[in-house]
């Protein structure tokens, strides 16, 4: 328990990105006002911030693993990772495939093939099928192989500022030349295809990664002042409020300045601002707990938006009375709800499948190491 308080300020992070990402589904459940909407829209990016968090706690343990250990450090990173996101992944997956058989009668094997050995993350066809926001799990595991290679060849702050120069403009190229194929040898809409596949994929994500092990060199060096701290927490709120209203565009030329690059900075200042500013409101137990259990809520609170959100429609459509009722209101109790339950669920779920599958796997680490030497 001692390594969840010391990082406590990541499981806040956490807390506060799968917040951010019920947000943005729970509105797409149920109809709200345009105001509400401007506020909700922006949870997506809570993607992006699990996607700076992982990346950081991939490089601070790989970093403690290569100093303790000196044998098979890589073999035994990719299992603890594998065990750590696949059995509940997994167990999720099945969960999902009935609920897709009872409702739609159907599954796509091939992308079922694609979503369980993670390669959906570069599958464009298969990137967001079983589970349901199974693309940002193929994305991070298919990082993960880059981790041993980043972690020898980006060790300074310099090295993964320009690395992150380099992952933007790359990214930007692969997603340009994906645009002219698409434009010349296929039916797909641009922007269609744009704003769902090439958004997710890995070679438009990996540089949010980047910005994670930035935050590392940082936290590494650990020269920011509280104060600084405190600047850099309320600057990076008041940017994240701003850019709600600011009209990101997937078209050329306005594409290179993408939302996703934007979101990543502010929110890398918004993790050295808690970090450094030792926030104790923003970093409270409550937000904790649930960055603890961030990844089952996230897996789990897309059956509890499909069946409360048609148990809500029903209710709103039949009863008169409900139709008068401010449908902002109604949004918020239904958020709030899904929010709670999720927690609940994910507490047993991680208890239960997270936390033996971690068990699991060093158990076969141990196993495997003792056999070898």
């Amino acid at each position: 328990m001692a390594s969840t308080e010391k990082y406590g300020w990541v499981n806040a992070l956490r807390g506060y990105a799968i917040l951010l990402v019920i947000l943005i589904h729970s509105s797409q459940q149920l109809s709200v006002s345009k105001t509400m909407q401007l506020l909700t829209h922006t949870g997506d990016v809570g993607v992006q911030l699990f996607f700076i968090m992982s990346s950081f706690t991939l490089f601070l343990s790989y970093s403690k693993r290569k100093e303790r250990e000196t044998l098979y450090v890589k073999r035994a990173f990719f299992i603890r990772r594998f065990f750590r996101i696949a059995p509940y992944y997994y167990l999720a997956g099945m969960i999902y495939i009935i609920f897709a058989l009872v409702t739609v009668k159907k599954v796509n094997v091939l992308y079922l093939i694609a979503n369980y050995t993670f390669t959906n993350g570069i599958i464009i066809p298969a990137i967001n099928y079983i589970p349901p926001g199974g693309w940002s799990v193929g994305v991070e595991m298919l990082f993960y192989l880059t981790i041993p290679f980043l972690y020898k060849y980006v060790d300074t702050l310099k090295k993964a500022i320009i690395t992150l120069v380099i992952a933007i403009v790359l990214s930007n190229g692969i997603n340009l030349f994906a645009y002219y194929l698409i434009e010349n040898y296929t039916k797909y809409d641009w922007i269609a295809i744009r704003g769902w596949y090439l958004y997710f994929w890995l070679p438009n994500q990996f540089p949010l990664f980047i910005y994670g092990i930035i935050l590392f060199f940082i936290f590494k060096k650990n020269n920011i002042g509280r104060k600084t701290g405190l600047v850099l927490l309320l600057s990076s709120i008041v940017l994240l409020i701003l850019l709600m209203f600011y009209p990101f565009s997937n078209s050329y030329p306005n594409y290179f300045f993408q939302r996703e690059y934007v979101y990543g900075f502010v929110f890398l200042l918004f993790a050295l601002g808690l970090y450094f500013s030792q926030s104790k409101i923003l970093t409270n137990k409550v937000i904790q707990k649930i960055g603890i259990v961030s990844f089952s809520m996230y897996l789990n609170h897309f059956i509890i938006l499909y069946g409360f959100g048609y148990v809500i429609r029903k209710i709103i459509k039949n009863i008169t009375f409900l139709n008068h009722i401010n449908s902002d209101f109604v949004f918020i109790g239904f958020y709030c709800f899904t929010v709670c339950i999720a927690y609940i669920l994910s507490n047993i779920t991680y208890r239960i499948v997270e936390l033996n599958g971690i068990k699991l796997g060093d158990y076969l680490i141990q196993k495997y190491l003792k056999k070898e030497i």
